[in-house]
């Protein structure tokens, strides 16, 4: 029979290169820096101000601003939401961000977005809007005699 000892040992290497893993794929696919943290889950690798988290997720489409509010629009900025907290004060008016994810909590999202990934890819026009291309006008000859400098 094994000790208790021997069977925590070999399985916490396992769990924290699983978690490290998810962190780095987290983002990579969120554009945040993630890392694991010491009570088995994932968050911020330091506190982040607002921008440096929100631009990223509101530029993919998991979050928006309403009304000068930030809004989680998807099933990703929904679970983010969640494990967000900020150090906000009263004499702070640009707080920091933490973020505690679980260890279930990320692999969801890196579930959800790869079954995302697993369409057509971007399909221009509908993921990707165009603007009409403005005319361009062709050069207008210049008017005038060529003069030419005899030395």
């Amino acid at each position: 029979m094994l000790s208790w000892r021997l069977v925590d040992m070999y399985i916490m290497p396992t769990q924290s290169v699983r978690l490290e893993d998810l962190a780095e794929n987290l983002t990579r696919r969120l554009g945040v820096p993630f890392r694991p943290n010491n009570k088995g889950g994932i968050s911020f690798r330091e506190p982040l101000r607002l921008t440096s988290w929100s631009v990223p997720l509101v530029f993919d489409g998991h979050a928006a601003w309403d009304h000068g509010s930030l809004v989680p629009t998807d099933f990703v900025g929904h679970v983010l939401w969640a494990a967000l907290r900020s150090t906000a004060g009263r004499d702070d008016p640009r707080p920091y961000w933490h973020c505690n994810l679980s260890e279930s909590a990320g692999e969801a999202l890196i579930d959800h977005l790869t079954d995302e990934d697993s369409g057509d890819g971007w399909v221009i026009g509908d993921d990707v809007l165009l603007e009409n291309p403005a005319a361009v006008e062709p050069p207008k000859p210049k008017m005038g005699k060529r003069r030419s400098h005899v030395a």
